[in-house]
Order: C-alpha cells, then structure tokens, then sequence
C-alpha cells in the first residue's frame, strides 16, 4: 500500500522494506545450506522515487546446486522466507516460478571417447599476434596474478591448451544440456578460447570470443566433435 514517505508513512505497507527483509533471510540462510548451493537475486522492479512508501518490488531469485533435490528444498525454504518477510510487514508475495532444470549427468563412455579424440586432434598453434595479445589481457587480470602466487601457471604460459587429466565429473555452471543428459547419453567438454588469466563473464573472454583466439578455439571444438561422431557411428 503506498503512501507518502514523509507525511503519511504510518498508512502505508512497503514492499520494498519486504523484499530487502527477504534478502537479509536469504543471506543467513546461506549459512545452513550445503557448500554446492548458489543463491543469486536481483531487484528487476523498484520505484525510483525515495519519498513514497513502495507498493511494489519484485526480485529475482536463483538458485544453484548439484543436484536437483537441492535446489528444490533451497527453494522451499526460500518460499518461507519471502511469506514471512510479507507476514512482518503486511504486505502480500506473489511468486512466479520461471523455470529450472536439473543437474548435469555427464556419460562415462563419452566422455572416454572425447578425450581419446581430443588427445588425437592436433593442438592449436597459436601466432605471436596472439600470445602477446593474451600477455596484455593476463597483464590486466587479477586471476593471473593469482594463478601465478598459487604456482598453477608460469609467467611464460600466456594460453593455456595443455590437456588436463580429465575425469568423470559434473560442473558447476548453468547449462540447459543437463536436460538432455537425463534423456539421452551426452557429454560436453571445453577447449581454450582466451588467455589463461580470463575469468568467467568478463570483458577480457570477450575480447578473446571477437578475435583470432576465440575463433581457433572454436574451430577446435568443432573438429573434436566431428571427429568424435564419426567415431561413435
């Protein structure tokens, strides 16, 4: 119920005061959950005006986990969260679920086959344009300094396309082939396409994704799956 922040106050119910009293539970929550839960929100619908009492917030919520009965008792639990914000302030929650999807289930037996492929196509060869182009971006990126104090890199390795030991694991990350994985036998794997120092969502894997490195990387990919189709026929 809106009202006039300044003259009126006593006769409004905030929304807003609701959905931040949510956050606040949503982030204690964080300790009673287990190591593999993500939980990310957002304001998408907020009035911008500070001197009324807000009749409507929205936010949005998502939840990670690796597995899909974790997420649906995050998510649970999160319900009681919002209802209880709304109960404190006499305000009202209106939850649209959006959608979800399930964890992935990588195949062993395709997994065998692609690194047994990946091993066999020759490796990218990569142009001094590109490495000193890679040097410039790691020389930006605090996760290479990183790598570099952990011992992980060398100063000398500006992309890194070494074949790590690869294993029967599932990923962290958002991925709609998990659904897939669950009706048919399914793999997914990655080749390198920016600079060793590029850490997931920032500018420098963009910058990579429109230049030479990027485009290597994915040509890369694509012989790797051609050849491993082929294989599996």
């Amino acid at each position: 119920m809106t009202a006039h922040a300044e003259g009126d106050p006593h006769n409004g119910r905030s929304a807003l005061d609701a959905a931040e009293i949510m956050n606040v539970g949503a982030n204690f929550l964080r300790e009673h959950v287990t190591d593999d839960v993500r939980i990310h929100y957002a304001f998408t619908e907020i009035n911008t005006a500070a001197n009324v009492v807000h009749d409507k917030t929205t936010v949005l919520y998502y939840v990670r986990a690796l597995s899909r009965e974790t997420v649906e008792d995050v998510y649970n639990r999160l319900i009681k969260v919002a209802e209880d914000a709304a109960w404190m302030t006499e305000t009202e929650v209106d939850i649209e679920f959006l959608g979800g999807c399930y964890n992935t289930m990588q195949n062993k037996t395709l997994l065998d086959l692609i690194k047994d492929t990946m091993l066999k196509v020759p490796s990218i060869s990569w142009t001094d344009e590109e490495l000193d182009f890679a040097k410039t971006l790691n020389e930006k990126s605090m996760t290479y300094e990183k790598m570099l104090s952990a011992r992980q890199i060398t100063k000398d390795i500006q992309i890194d396309d070494s074949m790590p030991d690869y294993d029967y694991i599932n990923m962290f990350g958002s991925n709609d082939v998990s659904e897939v994985q669950h009706i048919v036998p399914t793999v997914y794997f990655m080749t390198v396409g920016s600079n060793v120092g590029s850490g997931y969502h920032t500018w420098q894997v963009t910058s990579c994704a429109g230049h030479s490195i990027g485009m290597k990387g994915m040509i890369q990919g694509a012989k790797i799956m051609s050849n491993a189709g082929i294989k599996a026929l």
